[in-house]
Order: C-alpha cells, then structure tokens, then sequence
C-alpha cells in the first residue's frame, strides 16, 4: 500500500478522535513503517490533503514528531524526515536498555499470570519469523507487558517514544536486509530468571536484548555494506 492510500484508509478514524493527536499517531505510524522515507521531504499540502485535515493540525503534529527525534527541520526549507546513522542507534539502544532496565528493577515480581501471559506472546513471536511487521508488534507487547506494572510512568513514557525511534530502524532493517531479529530465546531466558527470582541475571539479559539488536543493525548503517535491493523474501533469525 502506497503512503496517499495508507492515509486515506485512516480518515475516517481521524473524524472520531482529537485532531492533533490523531493526526500525529498516523503520521508516526508511516514514518515507522517507512512510508516516509528517511531522509526525505515532507510535503505539507499534499500530506493534509492525503489526511483530510488542515495545514495547522498537521503541522502542530510535525512539530510534535520533531520533538520525539523523528524530524528535521530547517528554516525556509520545511521539515525532512530524520535519517538512519549509526551514530543515532548508537544513542538509543544504550537509553532503552538503561531505562528498561531501571523500569524492572522498579517493579514488583510479576504474578505467575503475567508470566504466563509473558510466555504466550513468546511462543506467538516464535510463530512471526517471515513477517516483520508482526514481529515487531509482538516483541514490544513482550516488552510492555513485562514493565507494566512499573511504578515509574515517566520511566514508562519515555521507554515509548524510544521504542518507537527503535522501532523505525528495526522496521528498516528487515525491509531491507530479509532477515527478521527475534527475541525469543532471550525472552526465554528473562523469564526462567524472573521465575527463579534471579532479577540480577533477568536485568543482564534484558541489556543484552536490547544490544544484540544493535549489533545486527550496525553493519548494515555502514553504507558501504548496506543492501541496494529489497529481497522478495524473509529469513528469520532467532536471538
């Protein structure tokens, strides 16, 4: 689906809810998806006009995404999408796994149902190794239904937006690349320690979750070893 029919499809959902918000929730969405491509032009006529909106929600959402580090923007030259660097990955994954990480150790034990719940969205993301989007779907409710008895909430906010910029990247490099980053046998792991009240070792492989997706995303934001074609198909990897 092309960004104007992705957009359209979502109009009438953006008559029942807050403008701006919705607006920014839509906008957010393509740009993880890579409907905007980094790097990119954001022209704001023609996106109000895919939305159905004015320019003054739009661009009220713009900013917004700007602040959240998805956007660029240069004076009499509008915004731009923000591009993928090493040196920006370099900056998330230590954030996300240093807040994550403080968010555990700010919760109570999990109950057995929530680490039955835990195990469950485990087994389904062990099931999605040909399909990226569902993948990443499954491995952030992994993540959020492990923190969400935080007592931290700016903790919980901030882990949000970071695994949205995560996200992006993610998105991009199984587009790209054909392989597919699942969590599985660290997620595993995480959950035999919660179990065995070991919440030193489950904060250990916690940060190595979060760092093993890193280090397959950094060779390919190299761009001499990048891909130039897309691949028809998908391979999934299991860490």
């Amino acid at each position: 689906m092309n960004l104007t029919a992705a957009l359209q499809a979502t109009q009438r959902r953006i008559a029942r809810a807050p403008l701006r918000g919705e607006v920014t929730r839509i906008v957010r969405e393509a740009l993880l998806r890579g409907d905007l491509e980094p790097g990119s032009g954001i022209h704001e006529s023609q996106l109000a006009d895919s939305l159905g909106v004015s320019r003054t929600p739009l661009r009220e959402a713009l900013l917004a995404l700007e602040r959240e580090g998805f956007l660029r923007s240069e004076p009499g030259r509008g915004f731009f999408v923000a591009p993928l660097t090493r040196a920006d990955a370099e900056e998330i994954y230590p954030l996300l796994w240093t807040l994550e990480g403080f968010a555990l150790r700010s919760t109570p034990p999990l109950s057995a149902s929530r680490l039955d719940a835990l195990e469950k969205i485990n087994r389904k993301l062990a099931d999605s190794a040909r399909d990226p989007e569902e993948a990443l779907r499954l491995d952030r409710r992994w993540h959020e239904t492990l923190l969400a008895d935080c007592r931290s909430r700016r903790a919980l906010q901030l882990i949000e937006t970071l695994r949205d910029q995560a996200g992006r990247y993610e998105y991009a490099f199984m587009r790209h690349s054909g392989s597919i980053i699942l969590s599985v046998e660290q997620h595993r792991g995480l959950l035999e320690a919660l179990r065995a009240e070991r919440k030193g070792t489950a904060l250990g492989i916690l940060e190595r979750n979060w760092r093993i997706s890193l280090e397959f995303l950094i060779p390919w934001l190299s761009p001499s070893e990048r891909p130039t074609v897309k691949p028809r198909g998908a391979r999934g990897r299991r860490t």
